[in-house]
C-alpha cells in the first residue's frame, strides 16, 4: 500500500509518495541568498516553491517545513507551510495537471513534480527575530552527517502532543490513521483511551501522556493515530499532529529533566524533540491488554 506526506502550500493540499521524501526538516536561511540554495549536511539543494499563485508569495516563518525530494536528477528542497502527516492512500482521479492526481478530498497527489509550476529562489523573511532562527537553524544544519553507521540514528517519525514534540523509529510504525470511532473498555488501565477496528483487527488506543505520567500542556485533538508493531504486539499511540519523518543524529540519553518518561523508554533527545524507544513501548507488560483483543 503506497504512503502519502501531507502538506499545504497556501492554503492547498498536495501530497508526495512517501518513497519520493528523503526528509523533512523546518525552514533554514539559504546559504546563498542569489542562488536560493541551502546547506544540507554538505548537500546543496535549491529552496523550491510550488508556485500555482505567484502573487500571493509571502515572507518566510519560522514554522514553515521544507521536504528534501528530487525533481529529475537532483535534490530539492520545497517549501510548505505545514506537514499536515503521512496517510495510506486512497481512491483518485486523475488530476488538472500532467503527473498528478486528486484524492476523493480535494487534495493534489504529485507524480511528477516537474509538471506543475515551480519557483526556485528565496522568499523574504518575515522579521529579524524569524531570520535570526532560520540562520542558527542553517548553521547547525550545515555540518555533514556521519558516515558510520552507530553516528546516525535511523529514520524516525516525529508527532506532537499538545506543544510538544516526540518520535519512535519508523521501523515500528505499521501505518497513521485518522482518528476513527473509539470504543470504551471497563476496568482497563487509564491510560488506554479505547479501542477501535483497524483494517478488521481491534487494537487498544494509548494516551501517552496518562502512560507517563506528562503534564498535559495545551490543548489536545487526538486526530491521528500512529500504529506501532513488532508482529507480537500491536497498538495505537493517539496523537495531536504528525511532523512528518526525518533521520537524526544518534541522541545521547539524557537526564529526563524536561520530560517524565523514565531512562528505560526514553532514546534521547534531540533538536527538542523527546525519542521515545518504540521497542520498550512494545515489550512493556503494561501494554499486554492486545492479548484480550485477539
Amino acid at each position: 500500500m503506497t504512503e502519502l506526506l501531507h502538506f499545504c502550500v497556501r492554503g492547498t493540499g498536495y501530497a508526495l509518495p512517501l518513497d519520493r521524501v528523503q526528509s523533512t526538516i523546518r525552514m533554514v536561511a539559504a546559504r546563498d541568498q542569489n542562488r536560493g540554495v541551502i546547506d544540507f549536511h554538505g548537500r546543496e539543494l535549491a529552496i523550491t516553491s510550488i508556485d500555482i499563485h505567484p502573487h500571493e508569495r509571502r515572507p518566510l516563518r519560522a514554522t514553515d517545513s521544507l521536504i528534501i525530494t528530487t525533481l529529475g536528477e537532483r535534490g530539492i528542497a520545497l517549501c510548505a507551510d505545514r506537514i499536515e502527516g503521512i496517510v495510506a492512500e486512497g481512491k483518485t482521479k486523475p488530476g488538472d495537471l500532467i503527473g498528478t492526481r486528486m484524492s476523493e478530498d480535494g487534495r493534489i497527489i504529485i507524480d511528477d513534480l516537474s509538471a506543475l509550476p515551480l519557483y526556485q529562489g528565496v522568499h523574504p523573511v518575515a522579521d529579524e527575530e524569524t531570520e535570526g532562527i532560520l540562520k542558527r537553524r542553517a548553521q547547525a544544519m550545515r555540518a555533514p552527517q556521519e558516515e558510520e553507521g552507530e553516528g546516525i540514528y535511523p529514520e524516525i517519525l516525529r508527532f506532537q502532543l499538545g506543544y510538544v514534540e516526540y518520535a519512535v523509529e519508523m521501523q515500528y510504525v505499521r501505518e497513521v490513521i485518522l482518528t476513527g470511532e473509539i470504543t470504551p473498555v471497563p476496568g482497563v488501565p487509564a491510560f488506554i483511551t479505547g479501542i477501535s477496528a483497524v483494517r478488521g483487527k481491534i487494537i487498544s488506543l494509548v494516551d501517552l501522556r496518562k502512560f507517563f505520567g506528562i503534564p498535559e500542556f495545551g490543548l489536545t485533538d487526538f486526530n491521528r493515530v500512529i500504529i506501532l508493531s513488532d508482529r507480537k504486539m500491536t497498538f495505537g499511540l493517539l496523537t495531536d499532529r504528525i511532523l512528518g519523518t526525518s533521520h537524526l543524529k544518534r541522541p545521547i540519553p539524557q537526564e529526563p529533566t524536561n520530560t517524565t518518561i523514565p531512562q528505560s523508554h526514553l532514546i534521547g533527545i534531540a533538536d527538542n524533540v523527546i525519542i521515545i524507544d518504540a521497542k520498550a513501548l512494545l515489550t512493556d507488560r503494561r501494554m499486554m491488554i492486545n492479548e484480550l483483543e485477539e
